[in-house]
């Protein structure tokens, strides 16, 4: 939504008070500056609250996952999704107390990550994939999934988006977010 308003909403310099302006983006004149620019207009008091509900909103994104593990998933998520029609994955999910469904597991968010950190590591030298799932993996429903364009929308978002963009025998890790991966983290090798 925050992105929809930012391409519809300008705000206009064109006088000593500047004046919010709606625009498809298409049409910008010059003079105007995006919502992104907006702190460094002057609104009139009778525009103050809209244009302040609009900053408010594009400053409501989380900040971003500076971790290694965050790094790592950015990366790959950064990359273009490839177009295919399904994937088969394996994985293992490293839940933690806090997380949605993961209190079982009995670790705290910071083991979790550095537990994911270090099985991210080992997976990319080269150590059994399936063993890491067997021994460590907090999903009750295997760890290996066929995820389709049609039904990836069942999954976490992260855990599908970072599904589609690995290539065969690559290994990825979704990271944890309390909306878009909200079980934990997720270390994801593409099969097929």
């Amino acid at each position: 939504m925050v992105l929809f308003l930012a391409t519809r909403f300008r705000i206009r310099l064109g006088s000593p008070w500047a004046r919010l302006s709606c625009s498809d983006g298409d049409d910008q004149r010059p003079g105007d500056v995006s919502v992104e620019d907006a702190t460094l207009a002057r609104v009139s008091p009778r525009r103050h609250s809209c244009a302040f509900v609009l900053l408010a909103l594009a400053a409501c994104g989380d900040p971003p996952d500076d971790t290694p593990l965050g790094r790592d998933s950015a990366a790959t998520l950064a990359r273009p999704e490839q177009s295919i029609d399904k994937v088969t994955v394996q994985h293992v999910l490293v839940a933690f107390v806090g997380a949605k469904r993961g209190s079982e597991s009995g670790r705290t968010e910071a083991e979790a990550c550095s537990l994911t950190l270090d099985l991210l590591a080992r997976a990319r030298a080269g150590e059994d994939f399936a063993g890491l799932m067997q021994q460590y993996n907090s999903d009750e429903g295997g760890g290996t999934y066929t995820l389709t364009q049609d039904d990836r929308d069942d999954y976490a978002r992260n855990f599908g988006d970072v599904a589609f963009r690995l290539a065969p025998g690559e290994i990825g890790v979704a990271a944890y977010h309390r909306v878009r991966s909200p079980f934990g983290w997720h270390l994801i090798k593409r099969l097929e």
